[in-house]
C-alpha cells in the first residue's frame, strides 16, 4: 500500500514508519524539525518531505493516511491556545482538503474526554472535521505512550512521566517533581493509563491494513491505571536506582484520572508497565555514552 505518514520523524511516527516498511508498504513521510532534533526515518521512507501541515500540500491520493503531526504539550497549549487550534485543528482540515484516501487514521488523545486544555479541545475539533470530511476514518485516542524500540525516542523537553522518571534514574536530572498530591485517588496523585509505543504502532499498522472503523473513536491503552507514585515506584524497582522525588502544586489542565474503558480491537497488548519503564531507562543510559 501507499501510506502517507505525517509527523514521520516524531516519537510515534518513527516507530510507525519502521513497522510499515517492515510490512512491505510504500511510506511517504512528512514532517518538520519542530524540536530541533528528529528521529532518522530515511531507511523506512520511500520519500520524505519537509512539510508543515498548515501549509499548501501538493494534491495527492494514498491507500492510507496516518496523521500523527501536531502539537501535544498541555502546559504550552494553555499559554498558546491559538497555535494549537491552528496546527491541530486547521492543519487537519488542510490535510483533508489536499490529500485523499478512503482510510484516514488520526492520532487523537485520551484527554479529549475532559477537554481541560486547548490541546484536548483542538484535538476534538480535528475529530469533528475528520467525521465530516474524510471518506473513511479511524480515530484513535491514545493514552500515555511510553517505552521505545531502543532506537527511536521522544523529542523535545521531557513532559511524559515515564521519560522523566527514567531521566531521574539515569541521573540526567536531580529530582522528579509530583504535581499535586491531594487528588481523590488511592494515594493522592493522578491516575493515568499507559501503552507501549510498539503495541500502539502495531495497532496503527493494523488499521492501515484492515481499513477504517468509522466509529466515534478507538481507545489505545492498557485498560489499567497507575498513579504517579506507582509509576515512580515501578521505575525504581526495575532499574534498582533510587532517586529524589519532590512534591509540587497541581498543574492547570491535569485531570484526576484518565483510563481506558473499552480497548480497540486493533490493539494486542504485549508490553507491561515494567517494560515501558526499563525500555525508556535503557535508552536514556545509552544516550549517556
Amino acid at each position: 500500500m501507499k501510506v502517507i505518514v505525517t509527523g514521520a520523524t516524531g516519537y510515534i511516527g518513527s516507530h510507525v514508519c519502521k513497522l510499515l516498511a517492515e510490512h512491505g508498504h510504500t511510506v511517504h513521510g512528512f514532517d518538520i524539525n519542530l524540536h530541533g532534533e528528529y528521529n532518522d526515518v530515511s531507511a523506512y521512507c520511500d520519500t520524505f518531505t519537509i512539510q508543515d501541515i498548515t501549509d499548501k500540500f501538493i494534491h495527492g491520493h494514498a491507500d492510507a493516511i496516518v496523521h500523527l503531526a501536531g502539537r501535544s504539550v498541555v502546559p504550552q497549549s494553555l499559554k498558546e491556545p491559538s497555535e494549537y487550534y491552528r496546527v491541530n485543528t486547521m492543519g487537519t482540515r488542510n490535510l483533508l482538503q489536499r490529500m485523499t484516501s478512503d482510510n484516514f487514521i488520526f492520532a487523537g488523545t485520551s484527554s479529549s474526554w475532559e477537554m481541560a486544555s486547548p490541546y484536548a479541545r483542538s484535538k476534538v475539533g480535528a475529530e469533528d472535521i475528520i467525521k465530516e470530511k474524510a471518506n473513511g476514518y479511524t480515530i484513535f485516542r491514545f493514552f500515555n505512550v511510553s517505552g521505545t524500540d531502543g532506537i527511536h525516542r521522544q523529542l523535545g523537553p521531557a513532559s511524559h512521566l515515564i521519560r522523566v522518571a527514567a531521566m531521574a534514574a539515569a541521573k540526567k536530572i536531580k529530582a522528579l517533581t509530583i504535581y499535586g498530591t491531594d487528588y481523590d485517588t488511592r494515594d493522592g496523585t493522578c491516575i493515568r493509563d499507559y501503552v507501549h509505543v510498539l503495541d500502539l504502532a502495531n495497532a496503527i499498522v493494523k488499521a492501515v491494513e484492515t481499513g477504517p472503523m468509522n466509529t466515534p473513536y478507538e481507545c489505545l491503552g492498557s485498560k489499567q491505571g497507575w498513579t504517579v507514585r506507582e509509576v515512580i515506584k515501578t521505575m525504581k524497582e526495575v532499574t534498582g536506582v533510587n532517586f529524589d522525588v519532590l512534591e509540587g502544586e497541581r498543574r492547570l489542565g491535569d485531570s484526576v484520572a484518565n483510563t481506558v474503558d473499552t480497548l480497540s480491537d486493533y490493539i494486542t497488548l504485549t508490553k507491561t508497565i515494567e517494560d515501558m519503564c526499563i525500555d525508556q531507562y535503557k535508552l536514556e543510559i545509552s544516550r549517556n555514552s
